[in-house]
Formats: structure tokens, C-alpha cells, sequence
């Protein structure tokens, strides 16, 4: 069977074929992953922030999967109010957290931003039946209006 010497070699040297771009190359390496190492922190309030650590699949880990490890890992059944963000990069290269909100997000954090680990951030936000809710109204009033 004849092949094109050129293809091959490279093929056989593990390098990418000639014509794809480092997105490419990045994107095989990533279906070959088989573990992302993930860190939480967890932000609550006035309280000390917590930390956990746990490892995932990201082939089979959607983000419903990543909130019920969650809500165990933290303990947070009654709190159905939070909020999951991830450390990545804007655009010019500033670390930031950005939202996790969808599958699709998800896929974007292995991707892009779970190198050595995956940097996570919960943010627990006052559920409306919380021990100190806030008045209806209370935001809009003013003090100099009799």
C-alpha cells in the first residue's frame, strides 16, 4: 500500500499533520484527557471561604453532573441558590472568572482553562427566605423624601 511518505512520518512522530493550526492540535490533545483535577472554592457571605478538590471526567461530566458534585461536596441541599464560575482569561489576557452556565461553557473551561487544574468559584447568594431578607422597597428608599 503506498502513503505519502511525508504524512508518516509525522503522523509517527506524534507532531500534527501539516495544514492544522495549535486550536486543532489542542482540541485532539483534549479529547485524550481522560482526568481534569478541579479546585472549589466556596464564597459565602462574611464567612471564611471553603476549599475542595476532586478530579472529573470530562467526557461524561455535564454541568447538572458538576452541581450535584457540588451541592454533596459542600453540603449545600438547601441552598439552591448559587452560582458557578471558572478562573480563565479575557482578551487581553486578564485572569478573570467567568460564568458557568451551560454544558457548552463547561466544554470551554476543559478546554481552555483546566491546565495543571481547573479553578472553580461558588458563590451562595441569599436564598428569598433567608434568615436576613431584604425589605420590599428597602432599595428604593430615600431618606430626604418625607
Amino acid at each position: 500500500m503506498a502513503t505519502a511518505s511525508g504524512a508518516s512520518d509525522l503522523s509517527g512522530s506524534g507532531a500534527p499533520p501539516p495544514g492544522v493550526g495549535a486550536q486543532a492540535a489542542a482540541a485532539a490533545e483534549e479529547e485524550e484527557r481522560e482526568v481534569v483535577r478541579v479546585r472549589v472554592k466556596k464564597c459565602e457571605s462574611f464567612l471564611p471561604p471553603e476549599f475542595r478538590s476532586f478530579a472529573v471526567d470530562p467526557q461524561i461530566t455535564s454541568l447538572d453532573v458538576l452541581q450535584h458534585i457540588l451541592i454533596r461536596a459542600f453540603d449545600l441541599s438547601g441552598k439552591k441558590n448559587f452560582g458557578i464560575s471558572y478562573l480563565g482569561r479575557d482578551r487581553l489576557g486578564q485572569e478573570v472568572y467567568l460564568s458557568l452556565l451551560s454544558d457548552w461553557d463547561l466544554s470551554t473551561a476543559f478546554a481552555t482553562a483546566s491546565k495543571p487544574y481547573l479553578q472553580l468559584r461558588v458563590d451562595i447568594r441569599p436564598s428569598e427566605d433567608s434568615e436576613y431578607p431584604v425589605p420590599p422597597g428597602a432599595l428604593l428608599w430615600d431618606p430626604f423624601t418625607p
